[in-house]
């Protein structure tokens, strides 16, 4: 199917106006050049559009489900030529980087001074989103890289991976004035739970043992940050990474409660596609590769 794009300018112009004299002289063209664009399309696709019978014209039932895609379609191609200027404007080193959200707050700083060297000097756009949104992103070419937990599909052609890091999901809370733990974990007695969504990464792992704990959720969010605020005005227990609560543990704000068998492991990763990316984001992938490496 040839469909050009001017023609899908020409039909949308028409469809805001519903006037042929109107949309041609707003296309810059003449009425009969712009009457044969319009049934170029309409021949192209299969379907009559325009209802001509009407006055002012009307678009037919096919011709309001096609300017759906037609504006679509447009948004698409101006997105993507705005996103080549873009680079263009930036020497072409913008990369572009999904993390799950705590991974772009604790991960993303330490690794961007080590970037600033190369010659390509990538710049990084992080967006920061739910860890199963950003592997979607990563599977419909949103994004270069993507940093998140272990994914076993994309462990797998056509990606690539590059095991990160490990680290643990402690369940903890706030301490008292004396350094104890508000809370304690025990089949006994319930107690407050602030929770990740349980469709989320960290949620999905914290269900795993969800029956061997006497919990009540209190709060729901997909964000680890979110819920270290909770958890230091000490409102319930909450399962965090040990990356995110260092300093917390090493200054006696917050405690570790429950036995060892709760700490739950996590391993978290790069991944991208097989295929080559620009300088400047294999430029990003070397650099995350010797990382792991030292």
């Amino acid at each position: 199917m040839n469909i050009e794009s001017k023609w899908l300018e020409d039909f949308l112009a028409l469809a805001d106006v519903r006037n042929f004299s109107l949309a041609a002289q707003m296309r810059n063209v003449t009425q009969p050049a712009f009457s044969r664009r319009i049934k170029a399309l309409e021949h192209t696709v299969g379907a009559e559009l325009i209802d001509r019978s009407k006055t002012p014209v009307a678009l037919t039932p096919s011709g309001r489900l096609f300017r759906i895609t037609a504006r679509t379609l447009m948004n698409q191609m101006m997105d993507g030529i705005g996103q080549l200027s873009d680079l263009s404007k930036l020497g072409g080193n913008i990369v572009r980087v999904a993390a799950a959200h705590s991974l772009a707050t604790n991960l993303v700083p330490s690794i961007q001074p080590k970037l600033l060297a190369g010659k390509h000097c990538p710049l990084l756009s992080v967006e920061a989103i739910d860890v199963d949104q950003a592997i979607e992103e990563l599977q419909e070419g949103g994004c270069d890289v993507l940093l998140a937990f272990d994914d076993e599909l994309l462990r797998l052609p056509p990606y690539q991976s590059l095991q990160i890091g490990q680290a643990e999901l402690l369940p903890v809370c706030a301490c008292d004035n004396e350094g104890k733990p508000l809370y304690q974990i025990s089949r006994n007695k319930e107690i407050p739970w602030l929770a990740y969504s349980p469709s989320s990464y960290m949620g999905r792992q914290v269900e795993a043992i969800r029956d061997q704990v006497n919990l009540k959720a209190v709060f729901l969010s997909s964000m680890t940050d979110l819920l270290k605020v909770l958890v230091l005005q000490g409102q319930g227990v909450a399962w965090l990474p040990d990356y995110s609560i260092q300093d917390e543990l090493a200054s006696g704000k917050v405690a570790v409660v429950g036995d060892p068998h709760l700490r739950l492991p996590i391993t978290y990763y790069a991944y991208r596609y097989q295929a080559r990316l620009h300088p400047a984001g294999e430029q990003v992938w070397q650099t995350l590769r010797t990382l792991i490496s030292q």
